[in-house]
C-alpha cells in the first residue's frame, strides 16, 4: 500500500507519500475576484490582497458563517475543504490509503468536519492520530513527557505519559500568539533596520512587504549562532542589505518566553525530571534555548522536521487498527520509560527508513543506496554514517548524488532524527528506534 501522511498544522501542514515529504503547505487562503488560492500560493499573495486573506480556517475549523462569506465560501470548514483538495491532487494518483496526523485540541466536531472533508474529497482515510503521540514515539523519554508546539495562531502544551504505552493525558494553550504574530513583529523590526540604515522602508509597498515576508520564514529557521545575520531583498533590479542582531531579533519574542516557561514549570511533577519535546517550527528562535535552560528538571529533546511523519509510517498498523473502522490514536505502543538521563542520546538516529522498513545503523555502516535493494553495505559507499562523541555523522562522497533535507551535500554534516537524505532518488528518513527490555 502507498501510504499518505497529512500532518495538520497551520503553520505548514506536511504531506507526505510513503515518508517521503511531498509539500508543506502553509493554511492560507486568498480570494481575488471569485477565484480562491490556497496555501503556498495563498500566503505569497497575502500581503497584497489582505481583506481577502484568512489564515485561521485550520486552527477554528468550523461551519459558523465568516465575514465576507460568499455563495461557495461560508466558513472555515468551505475554506479547510478547499486547502485539502489541493493537497489531495498532488498524490491522489499514487496514495492508496492515507493517515491524519491531528492537533491535539482538536475535539470530536472538528475531527468529524475533517473526516467528512476528506471523504468529500475521496481520501482513503485509514486512520488519525495525535500529533504529539507521533512526535513522542520512538524516543528515549522519561515517564512525564511535554511537547511544546506552536501555530499560525496558538502555541500549545501536550502532557503525555511514558509507562509502556505512551498517552496524552491534557492539551493546553499557552498563549493566543502563534508564527504569524512573530513573523508580523520580526517583519518591522527588519524594516525598521533597513530604514535606519538604507532608508529604504520594505513595508511601504505592497509588493516588497510580500518579498520581506516570503523570505522570512525560512530565515528565521536558518539563524546560526552568529550575532549578526544578514538579511537582503531586491527591488525593482536595487539590491537592499543590512544586518539584523540577535538582540534586536530577541526584542519581537523575549516578552513572550515567561509565559511559555512559567506554562512548562506548572506540568513538572516536584522533584522529578521530564522530558521535553521542542517542535522543530521553533527553529532559529532567538534566546529560546537559553530560556528553556532555567527550568530545572527538564531535558529538551529538538525534533526533526519528519519526525511526525517518520512514527506515522513505522507505525501504520498500529494506528489503522483492524481495519472495522477510522481509530483517533492518543496512546501508541512504547519500550518501558527510561529514567536514565536522555538529553544526549534524544537527538542521535538508530535506524534508516526506507519504505516500510528500518534499517539499523549500528556504530556505523558504508552504504550504497539502490532502488531495489533500498540502503545495502559496500565496499565502495555513497555514504557512511557514524557515530561520534554522542553525535551521529555522515560522510558524503563528493561522486555520489545526495541530498540531506532537499539540499544537495558532499562531505561531513551531522544528523539527527527526522533528516531526510536522497540517495540515488530513494528517500531515506532518520529515525530513532528503542527496543524493549
Amino acid at each position: 500500500m502507498t501510504l499518505a501522511v497529512f500532518n495538520i498544522n497551520d503553520a505548514g501542514i506536511q504531506l507526505a507519500l510513503d515518508g517521503v515529504l511531498v509539500r508543506t503547505s502553509p493554511g492560507y487562503a486568498v480570494l481575488n475576484n471569485g477565484q480562491l488560492m490556497t496555501g503556498e500560493d495563498a500566503s505569497k499573495n497575502a500581503r497584497l490582497l489582505p481583506r481577502w486573506t484568512n489564515n485561521r480556517f485550520w486552527g477554528d475549523l468550523s461551519t459558523r458563517p465568516i465575514a465576507n462569506a460568499t455563495d461557495g465560501v461560508r466558513h472555515h470548514a468551505d475554506l479547510a475543504f478547499a486547502h485539502l483538495e489541493d493537497l489531495w491532487s498532488t498524490i491522489a494518483k499514487d496514495a492508496r490509503e492515507a493517515i491524519f496526523i491531528v492537533p491535539g485540541f482538536y475535539d470530536n466536531e472538528q475531527l468529524g468536519l475533517l473526516l467528512g472533508m476528506a471523504r468529500e474529497c475521496r481520501i482513503p482515510v485509514c486512520g488519525m492520530v495525535d500529533a504529539s503521540i507521533a512526535v513522542a514515539a520512538n524516543l528515549p523519554l522519561r515517564s512525564h513527557v511535554l511537547h511544546l508546539d506552536i501555530h499560525l495562531h496558538s502555541i500549545t502544551l501536550t502532557r503525555l505519559s511514558n509507562a509502556g504505552t505512551l498517552v496524552r493525558r491534557e492539551v493546553k494553550t499557552v498563549m493566543e500568539t502563534g508564527l504569524f504574530t512573530f513573523w508580523d513583529r520580526w517583519a518591522n523590526i527588519i524594516a525598521n533596520q533597513f530604514i535606519q540604515s538604507t532608508r529604504f522602508d520594505p513595508l511601504h509597498n505592497a509588493s516588497s512587504e510580500q518579498q520581506l515576508f516570503n523570505q522570512l520564514p525560512e530565515w528565521i529557521t536558518a539563524l546560526g549562532d552568529r550575532n549578526m545575520h544578514p538579511f537582503q531583498l531586491e527591488v525593482d533590479g536595487t539590491g537592499h542589505s543590512i544586518a539584523i542582531s540577535n538582540e534586536n531579533l530577541l526584542k519581537a519574542c523575549a516578552p513572550l518566553y515567561p509565559q511559555i516557561i512559567q506554562a512548562i514549570r506548572a506540568e513538572i511533577p516536584t522533584s522529578e525530571t521530564a522530558s521535553l519535546l521542542l517542535s522543530h517550527r521553533f527553529a532559529g528562535f532567538p534566546g529560546l534555548k537559553n530560556s528553556l535552560d532555567l527550568i530545572e528538571n527538564i531535558d529538551v529533546i529538538d525534533l526533526g522536521e519528519l519526525k511526525a511523519i517518520g512514527s506515522a509510517s513505522l507505525h501504520r498498523d498500529e494506528i489503522v487498527g483492524n481495519g472495522s473502522g477510522i481509530n483517533h490514536t492518543v496512546s501508541l505502543s512504547a519500550g518501558a520509560a527510561d529514567e536514565a538521563p536522555a538529553r544526549r542520546q534524544a537527538s542521535i538516529p538508530s535506524h534508516l527508513l526506507w519504505n516500510h522498513g528500518a534499517y539499523p545503523v549500528g556504530d556505523g555502516i558504508k552504504l550504497e543506496v539502490s532502488e531495489s535493494e533500498g540502503p545495502h553495505r559496500s565496499s565502495t559507499p555513497q555514504i557512511t554514517i557514524y557515530t561520534r562523541n554522542n553525535s551521529m555523522l555522515a560522510d558524503i562522497s563528493e561522486a555520489a548524488n545526495v541530498l540531506v533535507n532537499g539540499a544537495p551535500v558532499t562531505g561531513s554534516i551531522e544528523l539527527k532524527i527526522g533528516d531526510q537524505l536522497t540517495v540515488n532518488g530513494q528517500q531515506l528518513t532518520l529515525i530513532s528506534v528503542i527496543a524493549d527490555g
